[in-house]
């Protein structure tokens, strides 16, 4: 610690702090060396360097004794605080980086239903672990990044593959896209629909935001159909809702939304064009990474694999 006294530049040491006040409590040099373990010569030096160097008696010496005056009291006073908020720095600085060590950052653009559960499950079985969420670009502290885009026709499942800089990457689940339409509508007792014949439909939208609208959108251009859109959500909830009431027709993903949509919609299968995406993983930190993201890398993957079924439509 640096300070300067009436134009004096003076280095002081925490230890001449903290020897400070074990002498203003005991008022002792015996009893405060014993409390220190130190050599009474070496405690008594130090008091009187930091005394030198602020330019000030702390201690009034009476009959071999010290007694802190006036100065003294004041410095006590000021260093408790400060010295107390020393000791705890090193307490926070570690659960600073416990904190750290046990935080996951997940950026996220598809399977948003899906991947909430994982995390509530998760947090179930590791309370301890924290998430930071994010449906953003991905910044420079991702963990976990999931995203989706079409399939191509012809190209199987990719397994865990490992990219350069030691990315990993890896197809956790490939999912048919469905036509949704209200269960009322001529359109429900189809085996299939071929998108080139629903030009004049009108369809319920999920927001630009997802992923999912711009791998729609991608289908449509392919079987030269321009939407007519008369509502666009960023709800999957909202999407089936104004679905179910009859409003219009919509897309709706095989298993990562959850649920199937209910009695009220149906879904339909697309025969033209393909209408099929696949949700990719992609783990960061190659540096340094921590060992709670590639655990719950592992889980999200598992979770994927054990649940798929479940969640068809």
């Amino acid at each position: 610690m640096r300070c300067s006294l009436s134009g004096k530049k003076m280095t002081m040491e925490l230890l001449q702090f903290r020897y400070f006040l074990e002498a203003a409590r005991y008022e002792n040099l015996t009893r405060a060396s014993e409390e220190l373990h130190v050599v009474q010569p070496a405690l008594s030096q130090s008091i009187r360097r930091l005394e030198n160097e602020l330019g000030v008696q702390l201690f009034d010496r009476k009959n071999h004794r010290l007694v802190l005056n006036a100065q003294g009291k004041l410095l006590e006073k000021r260093l408790t605080a400060i010295m107390g908020a020393v000791d705890n720095l090193r307490d926070e600085l570690w659960e600073s980086i416990h904190a750290s060590e046990r935080t996951i950052h997940l950026s996220f653009f598809a399977a948003s239903p899906f991947i909430t559960d994982c995390i509530i499950s998760y947090r179930k079985k590791h309370p301890d672990v924290n998430f930071q969420v994010s449906q953003q670009e991905i910044g420079d502290g991702c963990d976990i990044h999931v995203y989706s885009q079409a399939s191509v026709p012809g190209v199987g499942h990719r397994v865990r593959e490992e990219l350069p800089e030691g990315i990993v990457r890896q197809d956790i689940l490939t999912e048919e896209i469905f036509l949704a339409v209200p269960s009322d509508s001529p359109l429900a007792s189809r085996k299939s629909v071929d998108l080139r014949d629903l030009k004049e439909e009108s369809y319920i939208r999920i927001s630009h935001n997802w992923q999912l609208r711009g791998i729609c959108d991608s289908f449509c251009r392919r079987a030269g159909v321009r939407p007519q859109m008369i509502f666009e959500s960023g709800n999957p909830e909202s999407v089936r809702n104004l679905i179910a009431a009859g409003i219009g027709i919509g897309f709706w993903p095989e298993r990562s939304w959850g649920s199937p949509p209910g009695d009220q919609v149906a879904l339909v299968p697309i025969r033209f064009p393909s209408c099929r995406r696949d949700i990719l993983l992609t783990l960061y930190g190659q540096k340094g990474r921590k060992p709670v993201v590639e655990d719950f890398y592992d889980y999200m993957c598992m979770c994927f694999k054990g649940t798929g079924k479940d969640r068809t439509g």
